[in-house]
């Protein structure tokens, strides 16, 4: 359903740095505010799961660092 909307990026580009509101993308681009807001939610999941994803990676890397400092530390 998304995709039969071509200038639905452009709409959410414009609401996620602020520019428009959701009523002001519906006319400005000629969309229903349903397919705007179900868009931005499903935008909203997407970067909810990168973050949880960055943070989990994050955590890993930290761990994996704190090892070879110690094995380093210990081989010193």
């Amino acid at each position: 359903m998304l995709n039969n909307y071509p200038l639905l990026n452009e709409a959410l580009k414009k609401l996620s740095v602020h520019q428009l509101t959701i009523s002001e993308a519906s006319e400005h681009y000629d969309l229903p505010k349903r397919v705007i807001y179900k868009a931005l939610r499903q935008q909203q999941a997407r970067i909810s799961q990168q973050k949880t994803y960055l943070l989990a990676a994050q955590k890993r890397l930290q761990h994996n660092l704190q090892t070879v400092e110690l094995e380093l530390a210990n081989f010193n």
